[in-house]
C-alpha cells in the first residue's frame, strides 16, 4: 500500500497474510480497516498488531488501550472503531458509516456472508480465495435452501446458489478458463435464469438470448472501455513509442491486447 504518510512510517511493515499487504503507516492500517471490514471483522486485532502499533508507529497509548480491551473481552468491532477514532484518517461522519456498515454484515446470515467475504477478496485480486468462498457460499446456499420451510427463504437462498456460481465464473474468467466458465454460467442458469448470467454469456461467446438493444448496450460498453485504454496508453506515451520504435512497438501491441482482454474480462 502506499497512501500520503502524515504521521510514523513504520521501519518495518506489518504484513497482513489475508490480503497479502504489507502496511506502512497508520493511514494505510486505517485504510485497510474502512474498505475491508469484512477480511477485519473476526480476528485481525492480535498481539502481534498491538506490539507493531507500539513499537513501529510509536502509538504506545493505543497499543496499550487495545490490549486493554482484548483482556477485558472487548469486541473485534470496537476496536477497530479504536484505532479508526485515534488516526484522524476518517471524518466522524465517515466512521458512523463505517458503524452502520458492522452492523449490516452482523445481521447477514451465513451463506450471504461467505459471498461477501468472497466480494472483499476478489476485490483485494486475491482470486483464489476468493473463488473457494464463492463456492463456499453456494454450497451454504444450498443447504440452507433444502432445509428452508419458508418459500421466500428458499427462493432468496437460490438466487444466492445462482449468483455464487456466477462470482465463481468470473474468477474463471479472469484466468483465462472459459470454458470452465461457461460451465458455471449454465450451472447458475439451471439453478435460476437471469439478466447477469445471459450478459455474461454473450460477452463470453457471442451467444445469448439478449434483445438486439442489450447486445447493442453492451458492445458500446466494450468499445468505451477500448477507447479509454487506448487514450490513457496514448498519454502514458505509448502512442510516440509506436510511431518511433517498430520492434519495441509490437512488445507495447502485445502488452495492451493482454491488458484489453483482462478488462473486457472485469465487465463480467
Amino acid at each position: 500500500m502506499a497512501l500520503i504518510l502524515c504521521k510514523q512510517r513504520a521501519s518495518v511493515p506489518y504484513y497482513y497474510e489475508k490480503l497479502n499487504l504489507r502496511i506502512w503507516s497508520s493511514q494505510e492500517l486505517c485504510y485497510l480497516i474502512y474498505n475491508f471490514p469484512l477480511m477485519v471483522s473476526e480476528d485481525f486485532i492480535d498481539e502481534d498488531l498491538c506490539d507493531w502499533i507500539g513499537r513501529e508507529l510509536r502509538e504506545k497509548s493505543l497499543s496499550l488501550r487495545l490490549r486493554e480491551s482484548m483482556e477485558n473481552g472487548e469486541t473485534e468491532n470496537n476496536m477497530l472503531l479504536m484505532i479508526l477514532s485515534s488516526c484522524g484518517y476518517y471524518t466522524r461522519n465517515e466512521i458512523n458509516a463505517y458503524m452502520d456498515r458492522l452492523m449490516e454484515i452482523s445481521r447477514l446470515d451465513h451463506p450471504s456472508y461467505l459471498r461477501e467475504v468472497g466480494r472483499s477478496l476478489f476485490k483485494a485480486d486475491r482470486l483464489d480465495p476468493a473463488y473457494d468462498r464463492f463456492e463456499e457460499a453456494m454450497k451454504a446456499a444450498d443447504e440452507e435452501m433444502r432445509k428452508a420451510q419458508d418459500p421466500q427463504k428458499r427462493e432468496r437462498m437460490l438466487r444466492m446458489k445462482a449468483d455464487s456460481y456466477l462470482d465463481m465464473a468470473v474468477v474463471r474468467i479472469l484466468f483465462f478458463e472459459d470454458k470452465k466458465a461457461l460451465e458455471l454460467i449454465l450451472q447458475s442458469e439451471l439453478c435460476l435464469k437471469t439478466d447477469r448470467a445471459r450478459e455474461m454469456k454473450y460477452l463470453l461467446t457471442g451467444d445469448s438470448e439478449l434483445s438486439d438493444d442489450d447486445k447493442k448496450r453492451l458492445d458500446i460498453r466494450k468499445e468505451e472501455l477500448k477507447l479509454k485504454i487506448l487514450s490513457e496508453e496514448e498519454q502514458n506515451g505509448t502512442g510516440a513509442i509506436f510511431r518511433k520504435d517498430p520492434v519495441k512497438a509490437l512488445r507495447e501491441a502485445g502488452e495492451l491486447l493482454g491488458r484489453l482482454k483482462k478488462e473486457y474480462r472485469r465487465m463480467l
